[in-house]
């Protein structure tokens, strides 16, 4: 596996995203802070840590010939020790999606926690999108909430105030059985990633990228598809599709005529050949 494109920015004090990489896999870590909780864990943002602490684990954790799951609950009890270390209970512990891909001989592994995507396209075929189930579908549900509001001529605020009552709940469910399951201090969690193996061919594309970056496909339909998606990057152009979707967020700061939840979300994304 031969890491050919990347690119993660943010506009905030610390990058909430990670991403790493070895000869045989590749992950993106797209970290949250904790609804109430902005005091900083060893110098950064709660969600940066958990994604800086998850990201280093992840570059040396022996794992060949292991199934994935069994090396995110190795993750998971990690990040659990290192918050307890730093003074992190579960009551406030910041979640991160996980999305990880590695490739052993003939199959690529994938392992994902959240709602971070991962594309691929073998030599010839059309592009596939792999999503944890969990989320298909949960955000835009709560966003239609809004579009139906702002359709009724209400504010922005107002309407979000509603759909963002439901993102809230949801987000304090996160990690229990009444909820979805993210990385976080909660071993359970493993248990229910999305995790299969597919078969590739030399010459199979691989991106991985937190939805901060899948932002350029919607809402802003920089892009027509992930198919386009993926011709720009493999073209070299990721940086100026970056730059585009910023400019796209900050003509909508109101978040009215593109809902979606938060102005501006930090983006990252690899791009890899096996």
């Amino acid at each position: 596996m031969r890491v050919l494109r990347s690119i993660s920015r943010s506009d905030k004090a610390h990058n909430e995203d990670a991403a790493g990489c070895r000869p045989d896999g590749l992950w993106v870590i797209d970290g949250a802070t904790p609804l109430g909780g902005e005091a900083a864990v060893d110098g950064r943002s709660p969600a940066a840590w958990l994604s800086g602490t998850a990201d280093a684990f992840l570059a040396r954790v022996p794992w060949e010939g292991r199934p994935l799951r069994t090396v995110l609950r190795d993750l998971i009890g990690h990040v659990r020790a290192e918050g307890r270390r730093a003074g992190l209970q579960t009551d406030g512990f910041p979640t991160a999606t996980l999305s990880l891909a590695r490739v052993l001989d003939d199959r690529l592994d994938l392992c994902l926690l959240g709602d971070s995507p991962i594309l691929l396209r073998q030599p010839g075929a059309t592009v596939l999108e792999f999503l944890d189930p969990q989320f298909v579908g949960v955000e835009e549900a709560l966003l239609d909430q809004v579009r139906t509001a702002l359709d009724r001529g209400e504010v922005a605020a107002d309407a979000y105030a509603g759909a963002g009552a439901g993102n809230r709940e949801r987000r304090r469910r996160r990690n229990t059985p009444r909820g979805s399951w993210v990385l976080a201090d909660v071993p359970a969690a493993a248990d229910h990633a999305f995790v299969t193996s597919v078969a590739v061919a030399p010459g199979t594309e691989l991106v991985v990228m937190s939805d901060g970056f899948s932002r350029a496909v919607s809402p802003f339909s920089l892009v027509r598809d992930d198919t386009a998606l993926l011709d720009e990057i493999v073209a070299g152009r990721e940086s100026d599709l970056l730059d585009r979707l910023r400019a796209a967020e900050r003509a909508d700061p109101t978040c009215a005529r593109f809902p979606r939840f938060g102005m501006s979300d930090d983006a990252t994304m690899l791009y890899a050949h096996l």
